[in-house]
């Protein structure tokens, strides 16, 4: 019989079960799953974030920002712009950014119009073009499950 305590499970192992349970999918039958989820996906975002580890707390706030959680899209903004967790980039930080404001996020809104003082006027509206492109590839992929399939299509 093998031992399962944590004390008996080499480091890799521990690490593989803790990830395998932060990442189990919700057994819950709420009749919002989705945005539970998303909102469990941010606050482990924001928990790595709080514990300083940027790396994870970046891959786990994209993954709210790629649901459309405006919250974790506003985040993300941020990371790129301090280079937390990702790499330094004004311009990817003004993307994300956009994308949060569009949907009407203030603190994004805010942080746009001073964020306006370190990017060209051109770089902006490339990024603003570039959230508009991640907006529909956020949307589509959330509402693909809608869109009906032409059974001949095959």
């Amino acid at each position: 019989m093998s031992d399962n305590s944590p004390v008996g499970l080499d480091l890799e192992q521990q690490l593989d079960n803790v990830l395998a349970f932060i990442t189990q999918p919700d057994k819950g039958s709420a009749p919002n799953k989705s945005t539970q989820s998303v909102e469990n996906v941010l606050n482990k975002a924001l928990y790595y974030l709080k514990n300083e580890q940027p790396p994870l707390a970046a891959k786990w706030m994209r993954l709210a920002a790629m649901a459309g959680n405006h919250r974790a899209q506003f985040y993300m903004g941020l990371f790129f712009i301090k280079g937390q967790g990702v790499p330094h980039s004004v311009f990817h930080g003004a993307v994300w950014l956009s994308l949060a404001s569009s949907q009407g996020y203030e603190p994004a809104t805010a942080a746009l119009d001073d964020l306006r003082k370190h990017i060209s006027t051109r770089r902006l509206h490339d990024a603003q073009s570039y959230a508009a492109t991640l907006y529909e590839q956020i949307h589509q992929q959330q509402f693909a499950h809608l869109i009906p399939r032409d059974p001949d299509a095959s």
